[in-house]
């Protein structure tokens, strides 16, 4: 994962979210006395977020909302750059397509830890079936030879 420092992120945003949405990989974000970020493909977001959701049972919770209102929407070269209320998050889009999120490295880690949770939860039936067939044919487990 390549890194880089917000105020050269700022400088050139349209720049970073272009190599996001070209190569797929993250660009990690740093800041001087914030936690860090990361900036990711939304494929890869949608993903983890479905994932996590599916571990979890329920809709992930959003951060608090900052009490000052985020600016409306900003041209960054090909995309137009939406801040959201946390002052943390941000959507890039292109051609009213989403391309990629920044999002805080804490936030991502804990849903990658639910994406994970709801991944191992998840066999489709036919894997499952094979599965329950392999434990049937198991001995007990005081008879294990």
């Amino acid at each position: 994962m390549n890194s880089v420092e917000l105020t050269d992120l700022v400088q050139d945003f349209g720049g970073y979210v272009a190599l996001v949405e070209e190569t797929g990989e993250r660009v990690g974000v740093t800041v001087n006395d914030e936690p860090p970020r990361v900036l990711l493909p939304a494929a890869e977001l949608a993903d983890l977020e479905y994932w996590a959701r599916r571990g979890r049972g329920a809709p992930l919770p959003r951060q608090d909302a900052a009490p000052e209102h985020p600016p409306g929407p900003e041209q960054q070269g090909s995309y137009v750059r939406y801040a959201h209320a946390d002052g943390v998050r941000m959507t890039f889009t292109r051609d009213r397509a989403v391309v990629a999120e920044l999002r805080s490295a804490a936030e991502l880690d804990r849903l990658e830890e639910w994406a994970r949770h709801g991944r191992q939860g998840y066999m489709d039936p036919k894997q499952l079936a094979a599965f329950e067939e392999f434990l049937a044919r198991q001995p007990p487990v005081g008879e294990q030879p």
